[in-house]
C-alpha cells in the first residue's frame, strides 16, 4: 500500500513539471529559441485577389502660382535711342562743290569778309588771295600766311574755340600749296610726308613746326626717290580742317589725302 502511494505521489510530481522533464536545456537555465511566426503561402485565389486590386493612383500635381500683377516688378520703357539732327549732321560736312563765285561763297559761310576778282580770285579779308575752283582739276592755290592767321582767331587754351570762316571754306577742297617737306625716316617708300612754313629735318636743322604752320600729308602714290632727297616742294589734295586737341593743346589742324607731290625744286625757291 505504501509503495503504490510513493507511485502515485511520483507521477503526480512528474505531471506538474512537464517543461523541466521534457527540456534539457531549460534544466541547465539556458533560455530556449525564440518561435518565428511563418507566414502562410498565397493560395492562387489570394494572388488573382492582389492583382486585381487596382493600384493607388498618383496624387495630381498642384498648378502652377499665377504670379500677381500687383508685385510683379514694373521694368522701365525702353527709350528709343537718340539720332542727331539730320541738319546738323549736314552742317559738319564739307560742301560737295567747293564755292566758285562769291554769292556761292557767302551762301555757305555767312560770316566771311571776302571779295572776288575779275579773274575769279578771292580775296579773304582784304589781304588772303586765294586762286583756282577748289576742284580737283583746279585745286585752290593758297599761302602759308592765310593759314597761319587762323592762330589770331582760333587757340583753344585761351577759350577760343570756333574755328574762322576764312580757313573753313577750305575743308574739302582741293588745294595747292608749297612749302618745306620732311618724309619719316628709315622708310623704303614712304606715302606720308609733312609741308610745312619752314625748314626742319625732325631732329636738329629748322624750327620744328606748330598746328598753323604744317600739313600732314598722304601721298595717293610711294614717294619717289628724288622726291624723297627733296626738302621743299609743292604738294596738291584734298584739304582738312580737323583739329586734334589733347585738352585744351591743339596738337595738329590740317589734313591732306589723295595728295601728289610737283617736281621737287631748289630749297631756295621761298614759300
Amino acid at each position: 500500500m505504501l509503495s503504490l502511494v510513493v507511485m502515485m505521489g511520483l507521477h503526480v510530481s512528474l505531471a506538474s513539471e512537464p517543461a523541466a522533464l521534457a527540456s534539457p536545456e531549460a534544466s541547465r537555465g539556458v533560455p530556449a529559441p525564440a518561435q518565428v511566426a511563418v507566414e502562410p503561402a498565397p493560395t492562387p485565389a489570394t494572388q488573382a485577389k492582389t492583382d486585381a486590386t487596382p493600384a493607388a493612383a498618383p496624387a495630381a500635381a498642384a498648378p502652377a502660382a499665377k504670379p500677381d500683377p500687383a508685385k510683379t516688378e514694373a521694368k522701365p520703357e525702353a527709350k528709343p535711342e537718340a539720332k542727331p539732327d539730320a541738319k546738323t549732321e549736314e552742317a559738319k560736312k564739307p560742301a560737295a562743290n567747293p564755292p566758285a563765285t562769291l554769292a556761292e561763297l557767302k551762301e555757305q559761310y555767312p560770316t566771311i569778309k571776302a571779295t572776288q576778282k575779275d579773274d575769279g580770285t578771292f580775296v579773304i579779308d582784304e589781304k588772303f588771295a586765294v586762286t583756282g575752283k577748289g576742284t580737283k582739276d583746279n585745286p585752290y592755290v593758297v599761302t602759308w600766311e592765310h593759314l597761319v592767321s587762323v592762330s589770331e582767331l582760333y587757340d583753344p587754351k585761351r577759350g577760343q574755340k570756333k574755328l574762322p570762316d576764312r580757313v573753313m571754306f577750305l575743308d574739302g577742297a582741293y588745294v595747292t600749296i608749297t612749302g618745306y617737306v620732311a618724309f619719316p625716316l628709315y622708310v623704303a617708300e614712304p606715302k606720308e610726308l609733312l609741308c610745312m612754313l619752314n625748314q626742319w629735318d625732325g631732329c636738329c636743322i629748322g624750327v620744328p613746326p606748330t598746328p598753323y604752320d604744317a600739313i600732314e600729308v598722304k601721298l595717293k602714290e610711294s614717294a619717289t626717290k628724288e622726291q624723297r632727297m627733296t626738302t621743299f616742294g609743292t604738294v596738291s589734295g584734298k584739304m582738312f580742317v580737323k583739329p586734334y586737341l589733347v585738352g585744351d593743346w591743339l596738337v595738329g589742324l590740317y589734313l591732306m589725302e589723295e595728295a601728289s607731290m610737283g617736281k621737287p625744286k631748289p630749297s631756295n625757291a621761298g614759300t
